[in-house]
């Protein structure tokens, strides 16, 4: 008995739904992958400097490279007392395209929380 065109045409779709929704599988698994890694730094430095995403989340705007000093605020000083600002500056050094040292010093500086003089931050020493 031969197969009809209409039948053909079914068994078709059929395998290209499943085709499909492999695609779609891997494409979800690859998408959460990248988000991941991504966030892998900040998971890691999350654990060991203490809330670096709420000083990401309040002091992002007074840190970031471009711009000039502005005084911080107070929940910007606030996050950054949960934190170990030695390991945040190792931390952020390797993101100095984003953040300026020189700011996160000055921002430490406004909070009443300065670094040693001649304490690393990046590649900014603290004066």
């Amino acid at each position: 008995m031969k197969p009809s065109i209409a039948s053909m045409f079914m068994l078709i779709l059929k395998m290209d739904k499943k085709m499909f929704a492999g695609a779609r599988t891997m494409l979800v698994v690859c998408g959460i992958v990248v988000m991941v890694m991504v966030n892998l730094p900040l998971i890691s430095a999350q654990a060991e400097c203490g809330d670096v995403l709420r000083v990401s989340n309040e002091c992002g705007g007074y840190i970031q490279r471009f711009g000039g000093k502005t005084p911080p605020s107070q929940q910007c000083c606030d996050a950054l007392g949960n934190t170990d600002v030695k390991c945040l500056c190792r931390y952020l050094g390797r993101y100095e395209m984003f953040y300026s040292m020189e700011k996160i010093v000055y921002v430490l500086n406004e909070c009443k929380m300065p670094l040693p003089s001649g304490t690393q931050c990046g590649s900014y020493t603290a004066p």
